[in-house]
């Protein structure tokens, strides 16, 4: 009888051993899933990140476009406008000649009969 039981408490020993063993290589397969969605979260934070920043700064752009004051400069560096009672001035560069028109002729060709082109073709002396 104590052969028996010496036998069932190893049996039960090495039930626990395999038990123990598949439960810790299913806490290192969480484990390892866990520090890959960490990483994971980490760049995810990053991105949000930038593009919260990025909308931060395009808002702050389009404030500045749809303000009258970004209007006004637009109008007069870019579009020439001028308010009422002002004198429009553009300077030029002193350094910038002012190009001379070169007049290009245009060449006009005389059509040339079929007969003649394929005289040229069959009696010319070509090399």
């Amino acid at each position: 009888m104590k052969n028996l039981n010496i036998d069932i408490r190893k049996f039960t020993i090495y039930i626990a051993l395999i038990l123990i063993f598949f439960l810790l290589m299913g806490l290192s397969a969480r484990f390892n899933e866990l520090t890959k969605l960490s990483e994971q979260h980490n760049l995810m934070q990053t991105e949000v990140y930038a593009l919260r920043i990025t909308n931060s700064e395009i808002k702050s752009q389009i404030g500045y476009a749809t303000s009258e004051v970004a209007v006004e400069e637009y109008a007069r560096e870019q579009g020439y406008l001028i308010k009422p009672g002002e004198v429009l001035i553009v300077p030029l560069s002193p350094n910038q000649a002012t190009p001379t028109p070169v007049a290009i002729p245009t060449i006009i060709s005389e059509p040339i009969p079929n007969w003649k082109i394929w005289q040229q073709l069959f009696f010319s002396d070509q090399n």
